[in-house]
Protein backbone atom coordinates (compact mmCIF):
# COMPACT_ATOMS: atom_id res chain seq x y z
CA UNK A 1 0.00 0.00 0.00
CA UNK A 2 1.49 3.34 -0.98
CA UNK A 3 1.48 6.63 0.86
CA UNK A 4 -1.42 8.07 -1.17
CA UNK A 5 -3.71 5.21 -0.26
CA UNK A 6 -2.84 5.76 3.38
CA UNK A 7 -3.87 9.44 3.18
CA UNK A 8 -7.35 8.37 2.10
CA UNK A 9 -7.72 6.23 5.19
CA UNK A 10 -8.72 7.55 8.62
CA UNK A 11 -5.09 8.48 9.48
CA UNK A 12 -4.67 10.51 6.28
CA UNK A 13 -5.30 13.85 7.95
CA UNK A 14 -2.55 13.07 10.45
CA UNK A 15 -0.08 12.40 7.63
CA UNK A 16 -1.08 15.63 5.90
CA UNK A 17 -0.57 17.51 9.17
CA UNK A 18 2.93 16.02 9.45
CA UNK A 19 3.79 17.20 5.94
CA UNK A 20 2.24 20.65 6.49
CA UNK A 21 4.38 21.07 9.61
CA UNK A 22 7.44 20.09 7.57
CA UNK A 23 6.52 22.74 4.98
CA UNK A 24 6.10 25.36 7.72
CA UNK A 25 9.45 24.31 9.14
CA UNK A 26 11.18 24.58 5.75
CA UNK A 27 9.75 28.06 5.15
CA UNK A 28 10.75 29.10 8.66
CA UNK A 29 14.34 27.93 8.18
CA UNK A 30 14.52 29.82 4.88
CA UNK A 31 13.21 32.95 6.62
CA UNK A 32 15.88 32.43 9.29
CA UNK A 33 18.56 32.75 6.63
CA UNK A 34 17.05 36.01 5.42
CA UNK A 35 16.83 37.36 8.96
CA UNK A 36 20.44 36.35 9.63
CA UNK A 37 21.58 38.16 6.51
CA UNK A 38 19.74 41.28 7.63
CA UNK A 39 21.21 41.35 11.13
CA UNK A 40 24.70 40.58 9.82
CA UNK A 41 24.37 43.79 7.81
CA UNK A 42 23.80 45.60 11.13
CA UNK A 43 20.13 46.31 10.56
CA UNK A 44 18.42 46.86 13.93
CA UNK A 45 15.75 44.45 15.15
CA UNK A 46 16.60 41.56 12.87
CA UNK A 47 18.61 39.66 15.48
CA UNK A 48 15.56 39.66 17.77
CA UNK A 49 13.36 38.41 14.91
CA UNK A 50 15.92 35.71 14.05
CA UNK A 51 16.06 34.56 17.66
CA UNK A 52 12.27 34.57 18.15
CA UNK A 53 11.56 32.66 14.94
CA UNK A 54 14.36 30.21 15.72
CA UNK A 55 12.84 29.41 19.08
CA UNK A 56 9.38 29.05 17.52
CA UNK A 57 10.59 26.51 14.95
CA UNK A 58 10.61 23.83 17.63
CA UNK A 59 6.80 23.84 17.52
CA UNK A 60 6.25 22.52 13.96
CA UNK A 61 9.11 20.03 14.40
CA UNK A 62 7.58 18.74 17.62
CA UNK A 63 4.07 18.53 16.12
CA UNK A 64 5.42 16.63 13.09
CA UNK A 65 7.25 14.18 15.36
CA UNK A 66 4.19 13.58 17.53
CA UNK A 67 1.94 13.03 14.51
CA UNK A 68 4.49 10.62 13.00
CA UNK A 69 4.50 8.69 16.28
CA UNK A 70 0.70 8.63 16.21
CA UNK A 71 0.76 7.24 12.67
CA UNK A 72 3.24 4.55 13.67
CA UNK A 73 1.18 3.51 16.69
CA UNK A 74 -1.96 3.31 14.53
CA UNK A 75 -0.09 1.22 11.97
CA UNK A 76 -0.55 3.86 9.26
CA UNK A 77 3.11 4.65 8.62
CA UNK A 78 6.45 2.95 8.52
CA UNK A 79 9.00 3.42 11.28
CA UNK A 80 11.22 5.30 8.82
CA UNK A 81 8.81 8.26 8.90
CA UNK A 82 9.19 8.48 12.67
CA UNK A 83 12.98 8.15 12.44
CA UNK A 84 13.19 10.96 9.86
CA UNK A 85 10.97 13.19 12.00
CA UNK A 86 13.03 12.42 15.12
CA UNK A 87 16.24 13.31 13.26
CA UNK A 88 14.62 16.53 12.07
CA UNK A 89 13.54 17.39 15.61
CA UNK A 90 17.05 16.64 16.89
CA UNK A 91 18.58 18.90 14.26
CA UNK A 92 16.23 21.75 15.16
CA UNK A 93 17.10 21.36 18.84
CA UNK A 94 20.82 21.40 17.91
CA UNK A 95 20.34 24.52 15.78
CA UNK A 96 18.56 26.34 18.60
CA UNK A 97 21.09 25.25 21.24
CA UNK A 98 24.07 26.18 19.05
CA UNK A 99 22.50 29.54 18.24
CA UNK A 100 22.03 30.35 21.92
CA UNK A 101 25.52 29.16 22.80
CA UNK A 102 27.10 31.35 20.11
CA UNK A 103 30.85 31.53 19.70
CA UNK A 104 32.44 28.42 18.24
CA UNK A 105 29.08 26.62 18.32
CA UNK A 106 28.02 28.66 15.30
CA UNK A 107 30.08 26.17 13.28
CA UNK A 108 27.29 23.68 14.03
CA UNK A 109 24.42 26.18 13.84
CA UNK A 110 24.41 26.88 10.10
CA UNK A 111 25.20 23.38 8.74
CA UNK A 112 22.58 21.82 11.03
CA UNK A 113 20.03 24.38 9.83
CA UNK A 114 20.83 23.54 6.20
CA UNK A 115 20.51 19.82 6.94
CA UNK A 116 17.16 20.43 8.66
CA UNK A 117 15.97 22.41 5.65
CA UNK A 118 17.00 19.59 3.33
CA UNK A 119 15.20 16.93 5.35
CA UNK A 120 12.05 19.04 5.69
CA UNK A 121 11.92 19.75 1.96
CA UNK A 122 12.54 16.08 1.20
CA UNK A 123 9.65 15.07 3.43
CA UNK A 124 7.29 17.51 1.75
CA UNK A 125 8.32 16.50 -1.76
CA UNK A 126 8.15 12.82 -0.84
CA UNK A 127 4.54 13.34 0.21
CA UNK A 128 3.75 15.54 -2.80
CA UNK A 129 5.22 13.08 -5.30
CA UNK A 130 2.80 10.40 -4.19
CA UNK A 131 -0.28 12.55 -4.67
CA UNK A 132 -1.91 12.68 -8.10
CA UNK A 133 -1.78 15.91 -10.02
CA UNK A 134 -5.12 17.76 -10.26
CA UNK A 135 -4.62 17.70 -14.04
CA UNK A 136 -4.31 13.93 -14.26
CA UNK A 137 -7.37 12.04 -15.38
CA UNK A 138 -8.87 9.69 -12.88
Amino acid sequence: MDLLERTRRPGGATLRLTMIMNAVLAIGVLAQGLFAGAFLQSRPGWFTAHEALGNALIIPALIASITALTLLVRGRAAATLLVRQAVLLGLIVAVIAAGHAGGAWLMLHIPAAIAALGIAVREVTLYGRRRPSPWQQR
